[in-house]
């Protein structure tokens, strides 16, 4: 048995000490009775946390095996598996501590601008290009998980399951996870007035999308065109996705081909073309208001670097009228740019 309290496994690959520390602030001020700080990676000495380098994992991006050696020596009948990018808002053991009775949880995730991240959702099982899609808290679903930079469990149900230590880094190493957590018997809870920050902070992350591309390559075998395209787009080939895209936006004109075009021609620096097909997504059928929304929220984006400050502002309204805690609308309609509009 273990004891009762929280163990915190941090995986790390050293390139964000300074989240490193802000995550580990963000803990101390919890004022948690019992827990402790495991670090798996690259990271300096540090009396407040129990860290051991394992810098082939860190530099591999072998996420699962740093996560499975920090579990393995948790003394706590909780643990927390995270990112090294992940800040505890100052309430979160206080409204935390009255939820238990869970065997995997997660937790409300927000983006730096405090936009929900991808904290729960769903997915296809089975299939490496399907897109994910974010579930209300309280639903339920057989291809549901919790992402993996914020995980909480029992630490029984970790070790009746374990990470999968063949996949690396966005490789569905959450996602296979969770299915087979389910799979054993367990359930998964999300606990939304508990909130982490993730800051999505990109340094570290070539290996990672190395791993990725490595992933859809030898998982996929595309078979209809918006499949192959759909791959080209995970593996961040915008040139070709934009063509695979074009033909299909051609032949059905459906929400997704021409966002996803527009997509790609705004990565490519192409801001008019992805201005045009961002347009012809707005008029075509969506799969909800969160999708048209962020179809106008790049348009409003994209007005406002060309200086079209009332049209900008037009479209940043429309987002916001389709998703009203669309943070990063709310703020670009508040700039000073925006502002000149005069409306």
């Amino acid at each position: 048995m273990k004891n009762p309290g929280i163990s915190f496994c941090v995986i790390t690959g050293g390139h964000r000490p300074d989240m490193m520390e802000a995550l580990i602030q963000s803990i101390a001020a919890q004022h948690i009775p019992a827990y402790e700080i495991l670090v798996c990676g690259k990271y300096k000495k540090d009396p407040r946390v129990n860290h051991i380098e394992t810098k082939e994992w860190a530099e591999t991006a072998a996420v699962c095996k740093m996560r499975n050696f920090n579990a393995a020596r948790a003394q706590y009948d909780t643990v927390i598996i995270l990112d090294d990018d992940v800040t505890f808002a100052p309430d979160w053991w206080h409204n935390m501590k009255r939820h238990a009775g869970f065997d995997l949880a997660g937790c409300r995730g927000l983006d730096p601008l405090g936009n929900r991240w991808w904290d729960y959702q769903k997915i296809e099982r089975g299939n490496p290009l399907a897109a994910p899609e974010l579930l209300d808290y309280a639903a339920e679903d057989p291809g549901s998980y919790i992402s993996g930079f914020f995980m909480m469990m029992r630490w029984d149900v970790w070790n009746a399951v374990k990470f999968d230590e063949t996949r690396r880094n966005y490789q569905h190493d959450d996602i296979d996870f969770c299915h087979r957590v389910k799979d054993a018997g367990f359930t998964l809870k999300v606990f939304p007035d508990a909130v982490v920050t993730h800051h999505v902070d990109p340094r570290g992350r070539a290996e990672t999308e190395r791993a990725r591309a490595e992933f859809i390559e030898r998982n996929s075998t595309p078979a209809t065109a918006e499949e192959e395209a759909r791959k080209l787009l995970l593996i961040k080939d915008y040139a070709a996705a934009a063509e695979k895209y074009r033909a299909l936006a051609a032949r059905h004109a459906r929400f997704d081909d021409c966002y996803n075009l527009a997509y790609c021609e705004e990565q490519l620096g192409n801001p008019g073309d992805a201005l045009e097909w961002y347009r012809k997504a707005t008029a075509a059928n969506a799969p909800s208001p969160a999708r048209r929304a962020a179809a106008w929220f790049h348009i409003g984006s994209i007005l406002l670097d060309k200086g079209i400050a009332g049209d900008a502002a037009e479209a940043l309204r429309k987002t916001l009228e389709l998703q009203p805690d669309h943070k990063k609308a709310a703020l670009l309609l508040n700039s000073p740019v925006a502002g000149k509009s005069g409306r």
